[in-house]
């Protein structure tokens, strides 16, 4: 009798050897991509915006209907932002500028970085509607608010129609 034999053969696929460069280029890759998200990352506080309200006043108001007040936003920051609004505790606030004759609302004020906006008689002014009377010696509270920075409260000193201006700053 005659015996069968079977005999099983199998292939086996093998894979070409990987490259040295094929893991190293990857990796680089990520490490570069974490380091530059850590990089980016680590210096926003000094690409902020950094703000402080100086030389705030409220004239007098030879109208007890309005009143304007006046003031100056420095920014010592690396970074540019927009005062959006400012509120008053008396009356209601809005921002105004003269163009020639005209007095023109203003939505916005943008503050550069490394710069200042000035709220100056003649020119850019917060006017301050139904004010309530208003005599020289008393205070508004002044809150301004930005695009990107934390608001800012200031206590505005009222100060006589003919009066010169308190500190430096806004100018008169």
């Amino acid at each position: 009798m005659s015996a069968t034999r079977t005999i099983r053969t199998t292939t086996r696929t093998t894979r070409p050897p990987l490259k040295a460069g094929a893991v190293a280029i990857p990796l680089a890759v990520l490490v570069a991509g974490a380091a530059l998200l850590l990089w980016s990352g680590g210096d926003a506080a000094a690409r902020t915006a950094k703000l402080t309200v100086t030389g705030a006043y409220v004239r007098e108001p030879a109208n007890p209907d309005e009143a304007a007040a006046y003031f100056s936003i420095g920014n010592t920051g690396r970074a540019d932002d927009t005062l959006t609004a400012v509120t008053s505790s008396t009356g209601r606030a809005s921002l105004h500028t003269t163009n020639g004759p005209k007095m023109v609302t203003l939505s916005t004020a943008p503050i550069p970085a490394g710069g200042r906006l000035d709220f100056s008689p003649g020119a850019n002014h917060l006017m301050i509607d139904d004010p309530g009377p208003l005599k020289p010696g008393a205070t508004v509270r002044l809150t301004f608010d930005f695009a990107k920075s934390a608001p800012i409260t200031v206590d505005a000193p009222v100060i006589a129609i003919s009066a010169t201006v308190p500190g430096a700053g806004a100018g008169d």
